[in-house]
C-alpha cells in the first residue's frame, strides 16, 4: 500500500521537471527502507530475542507513522483530484 501511495503522490504533486529525480529518490527509499528494517531486526534479535525484535520494530514503526501524521497536517488532509471529485458527486443516503 505504501508503494502505491508514494508513487501516486510523486506522480500527482511533483513538477514535471523534477519528477525523474524525485521518483528515483522515492524508489531508493522504497527499496532500502525494508532492508534497513531487516538489519535492525536481525541485530536486535541477536542481542535479545526474535519476539522482542518484532515488538520493538512494530512499536517503532507505529510511533514513526504517528509522528509523521501528527506533524504533517497537509499530508493528513491530502486527497487526490479524483477522490475530491468523487466525494463532491456523492449522493447522501436517504433518511428514513
Amino acid at each position: 500500500m505504501s508503494v502505491v501511495t508514494r508513487g501516486a503522490l510523486v506522480q500527482l504533486e511533483t513538477p514535471d521537471e523534477f519528477r525523474g529525480r524525485v521518483s528515483s529518490v522515492e524508489h531508493v527509499v522504497g527499496v532500502a527502507g525494508p532492508e534497513v528494517g531487516n538489519f535492525r531486526g536481525g541485530v536486535l534479535a541477536s542481542l535479545t530475542s526474535a519476539p522482542v525484535a518484532l515488538v520493538v520494530g512494530g512499536l517503532a514503526a507505529s510511533a514513526v507513522v504517528g509522528l509523521v501524521a501528527w506533524r504533517n497536517a497537509p499530508l493528513r488532509r491530502y486527497r487526490t483530484p479524483a477522490a475530491t471529485t468523487a466525494m463532491a458527486r456523492a449522493v447522501p443516503a436517504e433518511s428514513t
